[in-house]
C-alpha cells in the first residue's frame, strides 16, 4: 500500500473518529444552549460574590484583596450589559453603575472600622438594587423553572473553572472540555489520556493526580473560585436537589459538588476541579434536567 492510501486510510478513520465524539454528549462539555435569563442570573451572582469578598477581606483588614474585589464587581457591569439592564428599568441600571462606583472608591480609601461599616451599607443597598434589577427583568415564572436553574448553575461553574484557571494561571481555557485531551500545546503536559469507564459511562483520567506546573499565583481569583463553588451548592441544594428529576442523578450531582468544593478549598489541581465538573457535574445535570447543547 503507498504512503498516499494509508495517508487517506488513516483520515478517514481520523473522521469517523471524531464523528463519533461529537454524537457522544458528554464530549462537548459545557456548551450546553444558552438563555438570557440564566447567564444574567448567573453574573448578578457573581457580582454579589465579589461584594461579599469584599467584607470577607475588610474583616480580615486585608484591604488591598478587598479593593480587587470590588473592581472586579465594577468591571462585570459593561456597557453592554448596563444596556441590557436600562432595558427594563434605566434608574436601576443607572444605581447599579453609582453603588458600585462607591463600593470601588470607598475600599481604595478604606483604613478603620467605621468605613468598613459603611461599606457593609453599601453593599446592602447593592443587593437590594440587584433584586430590583431581578424583579424587572426577569419573570417570576423562570425563576422557579427547573431549566432555568439548571443552566444558571451551569453558568456560574463556567465562571468557578476560569477563575480557578485564573488563580493558577493554567493558560488554557479550562471550560473547554478537549483541554483535558492531553495537548502538549496547551501547557498540560501532565495529563493523560481520557478513557471510558463503561460501568458508568463516566469519563476519567489515568493519572489525575499529577499537579506538575501549577502554582497559585492569584489569590482573587482563586476566593472568587471558591466562593461562587460554594454558591453553586447552596444553589443546587436550596432549588433543585429535592426536584423531581432523576434521584440518582441528584444524588450524584450533590456529591460531585461536595467533592468540588473541597478540591478547590484544598487547593486541588486544576486538572482534578476539570474533571469533576466535566465528567461528574455536567452528565448528571444533563440526565436530570435535560438540557441541551448549542449548535
Amino acid at each position: 500500500m503507498s504512503w498516499i492510501s494509508i495517508g487517506k486510510a488513516l483520515l478517514l478513520i481520523h473522521i469517523s473518529m471524531l464523528l463519533i465524539i461529537s454524537s457522544t454528549p458528554l464530549s462537548l462539555g459545557h456548551s450546553f444552549s444558552s438563555n438570557e435569563s440564566a447567564a444574567f442570573l448567573a453574573l448578578v451572582k457573581a457580582i454579589k460574590t465579589e461584594a461579599q469578598l469584599v467584607l470577607e477581606n475588610l474583616a480580615n483588614n486585608n484591604t488591598a484583596l478587598a479593593s480587587e474585589h470590588a473592581n472586579r464587581a465594577s468591571a462585570l457591569i459593561t456597557a453592554s450589559v448596563h444596556g441590557r439592564i436600562a432595558e427594563s428599568n434605566l434608574t436601576l441600571a443607572d444605581d447599579l453603575s453609582n453603588v458600585l462606583s462607591t463600593l470601588k472608591s470607598s475600599t481604595e480609601s478604606s483604613s478603620d472600622a467605621s468605613t468598613a461599616s459603611d461599606i457593609d451599607i453599601v453593599i446592602s443597598d447593592l443587593d437590594a438594587i440587584i433584586d430590583g434589577i431581578i424583579a424587572a427583568r426577569i419573570d417570576p415564572d423562570q425563576l422557579d423553572n427547573s431549566t432555568i436553574q439548571a443552566l444558571t448553575i451551569v453558568e456560574l461553574l463556567d465562571r468557578v473553572l476560569i477563575n480557578y484557571g485564573d488563580a493558577y494561571e493554567v493558560g488554557f481555557d479550562m471550560t473547554n472540555m478537549s483541554m483535558m485531551m492531553g495537548d502538549n500545546s496547551n501547557g498540560m503536559n501532565s495529563m493523560s489520556p481520557m478513557e471510558i469507564d463503561s460501568s458508568n459511562n463516566n469519563m476519567f483520567m489515568a493519572n489525575t493526580s499529577a499537579t506538575e506546573g501549577f502554582e497559585l499565583v492569584n489569590i482573587t481569583s482563586y476566593q472568587t473560585a471558591q466562593v461562587l463553588a460554594t454558591k453553586v451548592q447552596e444553589l443546587f441544594n436550596s432549588q433543585l436537589s429535592n426536584s423531581s428529576a432523576d434521584t440518582q442523578s441528584l444524588d450524584n450531582i450533590a456529591t460531585a459538588l461536595q467533592e468540588l468544593v473541597s478540591t478547590m478549598y484544598n487547593r486541588g489541581s486544576p486538572n482534578d476541579v476539570m474533571m469533576i465538573v466535566h465528567t461528574k457535574i455536567h452528565p448528571n445535570f444533563i440526565t436530570a434536567f435535560g438540557l441541551e447543547f448549542s449548535t
